[in-house]
């Protein structure tokens, strides 16, 4: 890191601890970066709209940003860490509301949300997609399928069996 920076060893751990250290500070940047990206694209949306416009946001973060993605899987406990994480949270959960769900189904929603384009775009970056002409046909099926199911959802919860 250090030769890519232009600088010697010493001046680059003379502002950081530790390895770890970078790690979570680099974390807490990206994090912050997917924030902002999600929140610019849901502005003034909803429903289905601020659910596409979010969830490309998000996969364009990942393509963007690779490596910056991976390291906030391991979530460094910090405060900044976390604030982030959660302007991103309130912005999913708040697109998530638009489509009339019982607030206790939200939660439950966005980690479907989240385990789901997260496992898409691990995929993608990693080249783990097979032969697919159009990765973004692909997505654009996924992501039908995922708000189809929370339309469903929301059918459901008006009638006797939700």
């Amino acid at each position: 890191m250090a030769r890519r920076l232009s600088i010697s060893q010493p001046t680059l751990y003379s502002h950081v601890a530790n390895l770890n250290e970078i790690r979570s500070l680099a974390a807490i940047r990206g994090m912050g970066e997917l924030s902002d990206r999600v929140r610019k694209a849901v502005h003034g949306r909803e429903g289905d709209d601020a659910f596409r416009a979010m969830a490309y946001a998000y996969r364009g973060f990942v393509q963007d940003h690779p490596s910056l993605y991976m390291l906030q899987q391991r979530a460094p406990s910090t405060p900044e860490f976390w604030e982030a994480a959660d302007q991103a949270a309130r912005a999913v959960r708040d697109v998530l509301r638009s489509y009339g769900l019982r607030e206790e189904q939200v939660p439950h929603v966005h980690l479907v949300f989240r385990t789901s384009v997260h496992g898409f775009v691990d995929q993608e970056i990693n080249n783990a997609i097979p032969d697919v002409p159009d990765p973004d046909t692909s997505f654009d099926l996924f992501l039908r399928f995922l708000t189809d199911g929370i339309k469903q959802l929301v059918a459901e919860a008006g009638s006797p069996r939700g």
